[in-house]
């Protein structure tokens, strides 16, 4: 009779599903408001988080709030445990540079996901204006006694930022150009219009392939996408822009790839989170690619295996994520 109970008692424990057994931990993931693609991944990634197999039953709260700026700080401090950033703002917030991150330095995040969407910096020209101008370069443009009328975003977007710093690499400053009457920052909604009635000549952007506005640009305007100089991606490189080629005949007017500086979305984490726990994220999130692709066109040619090299992933891995992608053979 004892030994029927050993018996009935060991198949009762291995009936219980291996979820119940795991160890209960609940993590929060920041996007941005609604409406962002962040906010839109938010919802998938943390589905396969929940699904995810391993010594953690993890539940996801996913924050529907945040933001390109906000995010580093939010997980370096503990107010999230997962987040989406912009590389370059994560670089930025590590080490407190400019006036976002001065003084409030948030070095306590670390990359789980790299190269998740990769965003180019590009600077289009009208190509009336460079044939009458004769200013075939940035570097040109910046140094010329009549500069170009540069459109950009309004502040809070991160386009303002890297224009300064692309600036800055050749002496100059977004505030300096302004003086000179080069910059107008308007609205996302008005700057194909300001291109095509020639009030602007030149457009910076940072975007994804295919962002809505660059399209209409080179759709309505002939347009020409105009090179810097290695000296200004060396030093974008250096600000968490890696220096990155984007394909040719991603837009009307481009000839050839066109090499230019990046900002890729990638997922981090707070640095004292459970390595266990990174390490199932990480790998639950992999091994979910093609489930992640399918849902999001933005996030088809994310490469998981590129995204844990330093130009994509940017900051330090967690040591979960690292030890993940050590395993598979992709980082040493």
């Amino acid at each position: 009779m004892k030994r029927f109970s050993i018996i009935a008692a060991v198949s009762a424990v291995s009936a219980i599903p291996f979820a119940a057994m795991a160890d209960p931990v609940s993590v929060s993931l920041i996007t941005q408001e609604p409406g962002g693609g962040w906010y839109s991944y938010g919802s998938t990634f943390g589905e396969i988080m929940e699904a995810s197999e391993g010594d953690h039953q993890i539940s996801v709260d996913v924050l529907p709030r945040g933001g390109g700026m906000t995010n580093p700080v939010a997980v370096s401090q503990g107010a999230a445990d997962f987040g989406f950033v912009s590389a370059s703002a994560a670089v930025w917030a590590r080490d407190g540079i400019g006036e976002e991150f001065e003084g409030r330095e948030a070095n306590n995040a670390r990359a789980v996901l790299g190269g998740l969407q990769l965003a180019y910096t590009t600077i289009a020209a009208r190509r009336d204006y460079v044939e009458r101008s004769g200013l075939t370069t940035f570097d040109e443009m910046v140094a010329s006694d009549n500069p170009p009328r540069f459109v950009l975003k309004p502040a809070g977007s991160q386009v303002p930022i890297l224009a300064n710093y692309m600036f800055e690499a050749l002496g100059s400053s977004l505030e300096d150009m302004r003086s000179r009457g080069a910059i107008t920052q308007i609205s996302t909604a008005q700057i194909a219009q300001m291109l095509r009635d020639a009030t602007a000549d030149v457009y910076i952007e940072n975007a994804p392939v295919g962002q809505a506005t660059m399209a209409e640009v080179t759709m309505t305007t002939p347009m020409v996408f105009v090179p810097a100089s290695q000296t200004v991606l060396d030093h974008m490189a250096g600000l968490g822009a890696p220096q990155a080629d984007m394909p040719e005949g991603s837009y009307p007017g481009q000839e050839g790839a066109y090499t230019t500086s990046m900002t890729p979305t990638i997922l981090i984490a707070n640095a004292d989170l459970d390595e266990g726990v990174v390490y199932q994220v990480t790998r639950s999130l992999v091994e979910q690619q093609e489930r992640i692709a399918a849902a999001f066109p933005a996030l088809a040619a994310w490469d998981p295996q590129a995204g844990a090299k330093p130009d994509q992933a940017v900051i330090e891995l967690h040591p979960g994520a690292a030890r993940y992608y050590r395993e598979r053979g992709w980082i040493e």
